[in-house]
């Protein structure tokens, strides 16, 4: 049954926006940071030089999308003036023009979907190893279902699960990438579940459609390993999306539609509703900003509804053709505010996964991987810091409906508990580190004590008898060099004795100075001295050269490069 002309979205713009975790680069690549690779080796990337002339030759459009935020966002997003040259800027783009559509089937009995490819950039941020891809796709009179559906499918990375042999479930049957002159570059391979269960099985990662691995090219997957630049997943089961719908009449979709579209649900019909209505009671004011939407008045203008659920933020409104304020408003600033708040919680989530294999990875009685353990979190200690100071914002423009939307987009994303959880990880490390300083100064300071409380009955002896207890002052040189061996090495080997068993003589300290003890308890303490404490159970020592994780290492999931590997 065709769909009604109320029901056809006349405009559909939907772009994700991928965050991947990147392995952090070995000194010896010879690479300073991510973006230096891939400009050496760009492949099909071609590196942006200004972000703010990316699409506007003439700053127009830059113009605009420069103004509309705050100075420090401005420096984030689009660098520094020749003025600041120095400065490192925080953002590095690039782009790829080589694919011109993407033809989805959502099933293998659909008719393929051809979507313009309008957008795919591929950004780094300076000091993190996150990058974001950004890939935008546009379809014209669409019907709703299909655009649902797509919201739903087209940004899986992976099939959740098989319907049947040869049918993911909750992703497109199968996605296909053409050029301009409609040559086949890449096309998925979703219904290949011997690949995805036996890379799941062998090494415990999550993997990548073939698609998708193309998309990225010539950054690899993690788990296939033989590349400079490789990368693992953050956000898994679905990428993040924003999604522009504009219809004749927005007016005419149901609760259920509009819940369905939030949410990026599986299509349903529109008297229905996706979730339980005890589930959705509040929909409308969680989820729903609706500051340009009069449900009750059509002749009011105002037809936006903006609509935030989890991963994915949608704009519905009007389609209007003599309008193309909001389809720019939506493909510029929203795009970035979008880009700020998802790399807002991939940093905050790589930040606190190298915090959680650091400490998994701590062995308190190994003094290895003590040392490798306080070197992994003081560099994830110092980029937190940096974050903080550098990328974590809580105001981005002047602008209330920028505002408004950062707010709420950040807030579904669950950043500001993300920053507040991350942030007690660090001062529970830092705490450690403090108090392990402070142990450690401690035994310092009482070894330091027992060493001097020992020689101090042979200074204060020497010293009474005045030093000189022998002449040599007339004795060949020869004769003096042997003497002063003869006295330094065993004062020396007293002095590192007296060192290894400082613990069991400051013992014997403390219980003689006790008037609590007897004099047999304190004769038990003397004997103390020369015994060896008993070995600890189930302590093991490390060979050098060994599994020990190196500080480039830790915290990094196996590689894999023709066969699992271990940790």
């Amino acid at each position: 049954m065709p769909p009604t002309a109320d029901k056809l979205v006349r405009e559909f713009r939907h772009i994700l926006l991928w965050p991947l975790q990147l392995r952090r680069l070995r000194r010896e690549t010879g690479y300073a940071s991510h973006w230096d690779v891939l400009r050496a080796h760009p492949g099909p990337w071609r590196e942006v030089k200004d972000n703010l002339l990316a699409d506007d030759e003439s700053c127009q459009t830059g113009y605009q999308d420069f103004v509309y935020f705050l100075p420090y966002v401005q420096r984030f997003l689009y660098g520094f003036g020749e003025a600041d040259a120095q400065t490192p800027s925080s953002l590095h783009m690039f782009r790829r023009d080589d694919i011109a559509t993407a033809r989805v089937r959502l099933r293998e009995e659909d008719a393929p979907i051809a979507l313009s490819v309008e957008r795919t950039r591929l950004m780094f941020f300076y000091d993190q190893d996150v990058a974001i891809l950004a890939f935008e796709v546009v379809a014209r009179d669409l019907p709703l279902e299909d655009a649902i559906e797509l919201m739903d499918r087209f940004g899986r990375p992976y099939p959740p699960y098989w319907d049947a042999p040869g049918q993911g479930a909750h992703c497109p049957y199968s996605v296909e990438f053409v050029d301009a002159a409609g040559t086949l570059l890449s096309t998925s391979d979703y219904g290949d579940r011997d690949k995805y269960v036996g890379l799941v099985r062998d090494i415990k990662q999550t993997p990548l459609s073939l698609h998708w691995e193309y998309l990225l090219h010539p950054m690899v997957p993690a788990y296939l390993g033989g590349g400079l630049l490789q990368y693992y997943q953050i956000e898994n089961k679905r990428i993040p999306i924003m999604t522009y719908l504009a219809l004749d009449d927005p007016r005419g979709l149901t609760r259920g539609d509009l819940a369905r579209i939030g949410y990026a649900a599986k299509w349903g019909p529109s008297e229905t509703l996706p979730f339980a209505p005890p589930f959705l009671a509040d929909f409308e004011q969680r989820h729903c900003y609706d500051r340009y939407w009069d449900g009750g008045n059509p002749a009011g203008g105002m037809n936006t509804r903006f609509v935030f659920c989890g991963v994915a933020f949608a704009m519905v409104t009007k389609h209007e053709d003599e309008r193309t304020d909001l389809v720019h408003t939506f493909r510029r600033q929203f795009f970035q505010i979008g880009l700020i708040a998802n790399f807002h919680k991939a940093a905050l989530l790589n930040l606190s996964n190298r915090f959680s294999i650091a400490v998994e990875r701590l062995r308190v009685g190994d003094y290895a991987s003590v040392r490798s353990f306080k070197d992994s979190v003081r560099e994830a200690l110092e980029l937190f810091l940096r974050f903080n100071h550098r990328y974590w914002v809580h105001e981005i423009s002047n602008q209330v409906l920028a505002a408004d939307i950062f707010s709420r987009w950040a807030h579904q994303l669950g950043s500001d508990a993300l920053f507040r959880e991350v942030r007690e990880e660090a001062q529970d490390i830092n705490q450690y580190l403090d108090a392990d300083r402070t142990r450690r100064a401690g035994d310092n300071a009482m070894r330091l004590t027992v060493v001097m409380a020992c020689s101090a009955v042979g200074t204060v002896a020497t010293g009474f008898l005045g030093m000189n207890l022998y002449s040599h002052a007339d004795l060949p040189t020869a004769d003096k060099v042997w003497i002063f061996l003869a006295v330094f090495v065993p004062v020396t080997l007293l002095g590192l004795y007296t060192v290894i068993i400082s613990k069991r003589l400051a013992v014997f300290m403390e219980a003689l100075s006790s008037e609590r003890l007897s004099w047999s308890e304190k004769l038990v303490a003397f004997r103390q001295i020369w015994r060896s404490p008993p070995k600890r159970a189930g302590a093991t020592k490390r060979v050098a050269g060994g599994d020990e994780p190196t500080r480039r290492n830790a915290g990094q999931p196996p590689r894999r490069s023709g066969g699992p590997h271990a940790r």
